[in-house]
């Protein structure tokens, strides 16, 4: 190529921009600008990790923002782990003694434990309810403990919420005795809180109910949940029945609701070792395998000492010699006994005994002194004698509150000694002065039931729980016997106190005991009106009503969740 054709080569590369020259420079313009994207990318990504980490610090996305929408109310995430940890507590300390039989591992995360029927099966046994996103048809198979407690509190904040709504509008407010008792609980977080070297209120509300709830936000819900439970409280208690209405629902339950009285002994069949041979369906090999189990013959020996039981008892019922519990020891010796039921209702025959049992036992037909020989396939026979049946109109259910301390086996010697009986007697003597200190009113022994008492049925010491130990429309032989006589006395008065030692078969314990008062109904109407209070049993007139009212109520407060504001308040 000649000088001259290489030189006009070259303006026109120039020209067009692709001359080695110019090549380079552009790429390395090219490089250089890549380099500063990549670091405007990485300063960004850089900048808002350090926002969004200030922003997680600061709490806006827990009180700043909505996290679940109810109707037209708008909720943050601190409100929403208000519910779901209320939900959690009260729930964790109810039934402390029976997490293992929940599955329930409070140390381990909630959404990896599985929640399926069984966990639904023994809520309804213990009478809890159940939101309906969780039962039946609606569970789902990956359901989990975290379901369950999330379902729970917006359950609960449905509720608060329409009802608070309408107690409002029906000009409630919160009540003197409400607002002390919000007063008390925000105190107990502050002595809480040093105690555990906490940021004061706010710092304990913080750990118990979420990042976030500051004791002003529980003050605020908490006064709502007052108000909304004063109001739904009047309506419960509002609905009137007739003479007819009562009469027609009891005796409609009559099977349900009647108090039976029986003694009864069960034979047991001996367990025998019964050989058998065992077929592989794969393989065939046949194979010896040996257990033991109760045989027709040792069926057969049961019924022959059951009926050898019951021609003495009924004899002896005859002569006036002996009685059933007599005529037991008698045929089976010193160490047998008889097992007395007394005053239980039919729902409870029906529920804790078979069939055949709790027939012969309900059957209308049945008169005081009957006695039976009843079978229980491979276990054995009963041998009952009936007493009584009554439908409770005789007397009227009673209200009282309770402190109870449980006395400890504490050098787990298998006995409780004078020494560890007397330090917890020393302890609810000293509740007791206090009580007296402190005017003696129902409310103070409420308050010290609250903070004291360890029976988390009719309270618990904890801030989660507040029902003062009270028990209501208590019915006869419902109580450990101790407490049962003392309520029943007929000389009892309202504003009574008593303290009783009970060594039950469940717990050994210390109660300090308030009588509140007798209903001003017989139990028969009692029964009618309210139930028996236990799953799958009736439930009186007024719980249906009060259902079909709160349903009407919370009718339009639709749940809406806010995923991904809601994924930051992960519980």
């Amino acid at each position: 190529m000649s000088a001259s054709q290489d030189k006009k080569r070259r303006q026109a590369e120039k020209a067009a921009g692709t001359s080695p020259k110019t090549l380079a420079e552009r790429e390395a313009e090219k490089k250089a600008r890549k380099e500063r994207r990549t670091w405007t990318i990485v300063g960004a990504i850089v900048a808002l990790f350090i926002v969004v980490v200030v922003v997680l610090n600061t709490n806006l996305l827990y009180t700043g923002t909505t996290s679940v929408t109810i109707g037209d109310h708008d909720f943050t995430n601190a409100e929403y782990q208000y519910y779901y940890n209320t939900a959690y507590n009260n729930f964790t300390y109810q039934y402390e003694n029976y997490l293992s039989l929940f599955q329930l591992d409070t140390s381990a995360d909630l959404d990896e434990q599985p929640f399926g029927e069984s966990q639904v099966s023994l809520l309804g046994m213990m009478g809890m309810s159940i939101p309906d996103s969780m039962s039946g048809d609606n569970l789902s198979e990956d359901a989990t403990w975290d379901d369950y407690f999330r379902e729970t509190a917006l359950q609960n904040m449905v509720q608060v919420t329409a009802i608070y709504d309408a107690a409002v509008a029906e000009g409630y407010t919160l009540s003197e005795e409400d607002a002390a008792s919000i007063d008390e609980t925000i105190e107990a977080f502050e002595t809480m809180a040093t105690i555990n070297n906490l940021r004061g209120a706010d710092g304990y509300c913080a750990v118990s109910y979420g990042k976030g709830v500051t004791a002003g936000l529980v003050r605020e819900l908490l006064e709502r949940a007052y108000i909304a439970e004063d109001y739904s409280a009047d309506v419960y208690d509002g609905f009137e029945y007739s003479r007819e209405d009562i009469d027609a629902y009891y005796d409609e339950h009559a099977d349900e609701f009647d108090a039976l009285s029986f003694d009864y002994y069960l034979v047991s069949a001996e367990k025998v070792e019964v050989t058998e041979t065992v077929t592989d369906e794969e393989t065939g090999e046949e194979t010896e395998e040996t257990s033991e189990e109760v045989t027709e013959e040792t069926m057969a020996e049961a019924k022959e000492e059951a009926e050898r039981l019951l021609t003495a008892a009924e004899s002896g019922a005859e002569l006036s010699a002996l009685s059933f519990a007599e005529a037991v020891t008698e045929v089976f010796g010193a160490e047998a006994s008889a097992t007395e039921v007394e005053s239980t209702f039919g729902y409870n025959v029906s529920t804790s005994f078979n069939d055949d049992f709790a027939s012969w036992v309900l059957d209308s037909a049945r008169e005081p002194g009957d006695m039976a020989v009843l079978e229980s396939e491979g276990v054995g026979y009963y041998v009952v004698s009936f007493n009584s049946r009554s439908d409770s109109s005789d007397y009227n259910g009673v209200a009282f509150r309770h402190i109870l301390l449980n006395v400890e086996d504490a050098d787990e010697d298998g006995e409780i000694s004078a020494e560890e009986r007397q330090t917890v007697e020393d302890e609810i003597n000293e509740i007791y002065d206090e009580w007296t200190a402190d005017g003696e009113t129902e409310e103070r022994f409420a308050q010290l039931a609250n903070a004291n008492s360890e029976d988390s049925g009719s309270n618990g010491s904890s801030v989660y729980s507040t029902e003062g130990g009270l028990y209501e429309h208590v019915a006869r032989h419902q109580m450990v016997t101790e407490i049962d006589e003392w309520i029943f006395d007929p000389a009892r008065q309202s504003g009574d106190t008593t303290i009783v030692y009970v060594e039950a078969p469940n717990y050994t314990g210390w109660h300090l005991v308030y009588f509140v008062g007798t209903d001003d109904m017989s139990y028969h109407d009692c029964l009618a009106e309210y139930g028996l209070g236990a799953s799958g049993g009736p439930s009186g007139l007024r719980q249906p009503d009060y259902d079909a009212w709160e349903a009407a109520i919370t009718d339009g407060y639709d749940v809406t969740i806010h995923g991904f504001v809601n994924w930051f308040a992960k519980v």
